[in-house]
């Protein structure tokens, strides 16, 4: 019994189809539990715009009503160049929402999109000025021929933006990284899930949908299709389950005005200061110079090492630096320093400290409490988290062996 292989356009219409279901119902359910999360909304969007062009080609491929040939192309197409670049570029609004929230807005986006349209916009307004139209390449040959002409190597010019904006990704992510992992230590006790480690891999992600996008330019058979469509879907499914479970350290608003994270600062802080103005604590002077903050450093320490003994508010999962405000109405710049400079250490590593001197206790006076509970009730976010945290703080040792080691008379 002879089994028939597959054709590369039947595999290719299958991919199509599920490349749809992914990307539209991946955002259809980012958008649903975004919650007011400006990223999620912002993926949702990149994946809802990928999934429009993957359902017109599908429809192109069923329907015959659209006049192109959705499983191969010619080499440098116009319409694969211009529309491939436009969404690539798309791809890296969401990083960059990511790194620097609230400071996307349509009016940005325009202006980053503007080189590119003005590329494309020029090369369609010279080519009628030359009595030219758009050449079909229909080989490598047919390309190498025509490479000193306008309507050829313009082309080019076109690939090298996508280029530019690829490098200008990497660029942005690593410039604002080292900063983005000092604010979550600085401001939030569990950072688990706002590390953005994960990025690498989008860009690499990118950059390999890139790498499969220029093949297919060059030798737009199905097979190079194929290919690129399986380097999306994978692409697409990890950047959903990341985009799902990451929250943003940052206020939706932080950067509305600046990239500047100096800025941004001041502006926050001007904005806490206000809010704070009308508390009850009148011993505390909000706009203090630092030599008026560092007389009074050892006492504000001092005071929060007691709260913090007393009150243990670290037990609360979501415990961040501004919840200190309500027992000192300090600022966040002011509040971070109590820590960092105070008790020498980031916010997190204090709050991290209370935590595991807590669990220490809970694993030797209660032997019948599951490990993993005691992690939570500790305010770790999950027991995966303080098993992780433990065996780093003691050399290795895991909280169940820490426990039977203490339990020996």
């Amino acid at each position: 019994m002879n089994t028939k292989i597959p054709e590369y356009a039947d595999i290719l219409q299958v991919l199509l189809t599920m490349s749809v279901v992914i990307c539209v119902g991946g955002a259809t359910l980012l958008f649903l539990r975004s919650g007011g999360n400006r990223s999620r909304r912002l993926l949702s969007f990149v994946m809802f715009t990928w999934g429009l062009i993957y359902m017109t080609r599908v429809i192109g491929m069923l329907t015959g009503i659209l006049n192109f040939d959705f499983t191969s192309t010619g080499v440098l197409d116009v319409l694969v160049l211009v529309a491939g670049n436009f969404f690539l570029i798309v791809l890296l609004l969401y990083p960059l929402e990511i790194v620097r929230p609230g400071w996307l807005n349509l009016r940005r986006i325009g202006l980053l999109l503007l080189p590119y349209i003005m590329l494309v916009l020029f090369y369609y307004a010279v080519l009628p000025l030359l009595g030219q139209k758009i050449l079909v390449l229909h080989d490598i040959d047919d390309f190498f021929e025509h490479i000193g002409e306008f309507n050829v190597w313009y082309r080019l010019l076109l690939l090298v933006s996508i280029g530019f904006y690829l490098l200008s990704l990497l660029r942005l992510t690593w410039r604002y990284r080292e900063v983005y992992q000092q604010w979550c230590q600085s401001n939030y006790a569990a950072t688990e899930d706002m590390e953005i480690s994960w990025l690498r891999n989008y860009i690499i992600g990118v950059f390999l949908i890139g790498c499969a996008y220029f093949w297919l330019l060059f030798d737009g058979n199905t097979r190079c299709f194929v290919v690129h469509n399986l380097m999306v879907q994978l692409f697409f499914c990890y950047t959903l389950y990341k985009g799902l479970f990451h929250y943003n350290p940052y206020t939706e608003d932080f950067f509305s005005h600046t990239l500047d994270e100096m800025t941004a600062r001041r502006e926050a802080v001007c904005k806490e200061e206000q809010l704070l103005s009308g508390d009850i604590f009148e011993n505390f002077n909000l706009s203090e110079d630092d030599s008026a903050f560092l007389g009074k450093l050892s006492t504000y320490r001092d005071e929060v090492a007691r709260w913090m003994t007393d009150k243990k508010p670290y037990l609360n999962k979501d415990f961040k630096l501004m919840d200190v405000s309500e027992f000192l109405p300090l600022n966040r710049t002011y509040l971070s320093r109590v820590f960092n400079e105070g008790f020498g250490d980031s916010f997190s590593s204090v709050v991290r400290s209370y935590r595991m001197r807590e669990a220490e206790i809970l694993l030797v006076s209660n032997p019948d409490i599951p490990v993993g509970q005691i992690g939570e009730r500790c305010g770790f976010s999950s027991p995966a988290v303080f098993h992780r945290s433990f065996v780093q703080c003691h050399d290795g040792m895991t909280p169940s062996r820490y426990r039977k080691r203490s339990a020996k008379p």
